[in-house]
């Protein structure tokens, strides 16, 4: 027989944690992937915007760079108002939203999308001053 030969039903037990129970007022944090799956909804109804309303038959050089800028604005906005959901969190609960959290999505939802389109305008321009159709 073993040493110890308390059954588990008399072994003692740790106290139980106190469950934290959500406040309905409280934001909850939204996982990175859905927030990249509803820009990237919002970037499609904006590109299928200005493709089923005022893009032409034939989409050119000058129409084209109008296609990404469309897709690239509705990935924009839902950045922006993702990076405007953690500053309101941030604003009511500071010590729940670290600095890395705030740098990531500033970066990654807002300062990303305007680097593309900033680098896909040089390249349309570029292609415009050297004549392609």
């Amino acid at each position: 027989m073993p040493a110890n030969s308390r059954s588990e039903s008399t072994a003692p037990r740790k106290p139980a944690r106190p469950r934290r129970v959500p406040n309905p007022a409280e934001p909850r944090p939204v996982p990175t992937l859905l927030r990249f799956i509803s820009c990237g909804l919002l970037a499609l109804a904006g590109g299928a915007a200005w493709r089923f309303t005022i893009s032409p038959n034939a989409v050119g050089i000058i129409t084209g760079f109008a296609g990404i800028f469309f897709l690239l604005v509705g990935f924009l906005i839902g950045g922006v108002f993702w990076y405007g959901v953690d500053v309101r969190a941030r604003m009511r609960h500071p010590e729940r939203m670290p600095d890395e959290r705030m740098v990531f999505s500033f970066v990654v939802f807002v300062m990303v999308p305007f680097a593309v389109l900033g680098l896909i305008g040089l390249v349309w321009l570029l292609s415009l001053l050297i004549g392609v159709h």
